[in-house]
């Protein structure tokens, strides 16, 4: 089974998952169910932009998948009424490395050294930089021109944040059925758990 093929089965595992879910209108709980739908979401989208050898769109995505997961994890730990507000208003414009150092110091989770190795290149690929350009050229031809290692690693690290994202949502909601089947997909999926060095090539 190909990377892109293991990658919608879990994508398909986690939209199976989510049926029926439902969680209170609190914001505590509903932005951050918000934040990681938009990862599950934009995962499914890398999918299916790779099926189609669109990488270049693909790859734009990374950014959006870190970033949300980030968020989702700051509102539901760390928000208070005023972040929640700015939020509704399109208005909250706290640092991101903010957010990050604020989970990692009460997590030590990773995501501080995820954030200083690709946020820079995942930058790139979202706002056409040089991570982005530099894969549009093949010999003397502007052509896509991502590896397979590129395609294998940007899937890995999605999928693994896509999973992750679906664990939040589960506890979030309380749903025990939705828990049972995050553990269970867990170990159905194991090579996409997140290591340090599953997007070298960022």
């Amino acid at each position: 089974m190909t990377t892109i093929e293991k990658s919608l089965e879990l994508s398909k595992d986690i939209s199976k998952s989510l049926e029926g879910i439902t969680t209170d209108a609190d914001d505590k709980l509903l932005f951050p169910g918000l934040f990681h739908s938009l990862v599950i979401e934009h995962h499914r989208s890398i999918i299916v932009l790779c099926e189609r050898q669109l990488y270049s769109s693909a790859a734009s995505l990374i950014r959006c998948v870190f970033e949300s997961y980030v968020k989702g994890l700051w509102f539901s730990e760390f928000a208070e009424e005023a972040d929640f507000e700015k939020l509704r208003n399109d208005d909250f414009n706290k640092d991101f490395y903010k957010l990050v150092n604020a989970l990692e110091s009460k997590h030590n989770n990773g995501l501080k050294t995820a954030k200083e190795r690709y946020w820079p290149n995942l930058n790139s690929f979202t706002h056409s930089g040089t991570a982005q350009l530099s894969r549009r050229i093949k010999d003397d031809q502007i052509v896509s021109n991502f590896d397979d290692e590129f395609i294998q690693q940007m899937l890995s690290f999605t999928n693994t944040y896509a999973l992750l994202s679906f664990g939040q949502i589960a506890e979030l909601s309380g749903n025990v059925n939705a828990q049972k089947a995050f553990v269970a997909m867990i170990d159905k999926h194991s090579d996409f758990k997140e290591t340090a060095d599953c997007v070298k090539g960022l």
